[in-house]
């Protein structure tokens, strides 16, 4: 089987929260890739209040290269609100998240997600 990273990243706003959808596979250098037009996204909406759907991404950044990203990345990061919809059995990656100190949410369900962004 091939290694092959094959990514979509969709967004729209909706009632002022920027919603960014991500399926596909990403790998090893392209998640470094991905994470970079998710910025491109995020600043170019000048989005304050971001909802993460990444249920349907496969291939995730292990816990080595979150810590990694976060200690290389712009701190543009913590000027907004991110609520983060992913499936129960990657709840780990929010403990990830949370240990190198990002300020994003977890949820299960969209609704409730965007329900934590519209009350902030």
């Amino acid at each position: 089987m091939e290694n092959k990273a094959d990514y979509q990243i969709s967004s729209f706003v909706n009632n002022g929260i920027l919603e960014v959808v991500l399926t596909g596979k990403s790998i090893g250098m392209t998640n470094e890739k991905m994470a970079n037009e998710l910025d491109y996204i995020i600043k170019s909406n000048n989005a304050k209040k971001v909802l993460m759907d990444v249920r349907a991404a496969q291939g995730r950044f292990d816990s080595t290269e979150i810590y990694r990203h976060v200690r290389n990345h712009s701190f543009v990061i913590y000027e907004f609100q991110v609520a983060v919809v992913d499936l129960p059995e990657n709840a780990h990656y929010a403990t990830a998240v949370k240990n190198v100190g990002l300020p994003f949410i977890w949820f299960i369900d969209i609704d409730k997600a965007r329900a934590w962004l519209k009350s902030k």
